[in-house]
């Protein structure tokens, strides 16, 4: 059995892959998938809290205990990462 490795998105009950399919039409597969976390940039706002609720031990307050603060955190670091030198 050969394997192959894709990324797909899921929407309205359909997964749609991303990278192109080199398969005859009609061909039965067995499908295993990993769900991929979002950026945490990308979350919504509740989805942060939550993390932040979430964190614990010594990381705990690291980045900051808000998601503003965070938020600048990351934002602070992408700048860096951008300049040009």
């Amino acid at each position: 059995m050969k394997r192959k490795k894709i990324k797909a998105t899921y929407r309205n009950g359909v997964i749609e892959p991303l990278d192109k399919i080199d398969l005859p039409e009609g061909q039965a597969l067995e499908i295993e998938f990993k769900v991929l976390l979002k950026t945490p940039h990308k979350l919504p706002r509740e989805e942060k809290e939550d993390l932040i609720e979430k964190m614990s031990g010594s990381m705990k307050g690291t980045w900051g205990n808000t998601v503003e603060e965070i938020d600048a955190y990351i934002e602070s670091k992408r700048q860096s990462w951008d300049r040009k030198f």
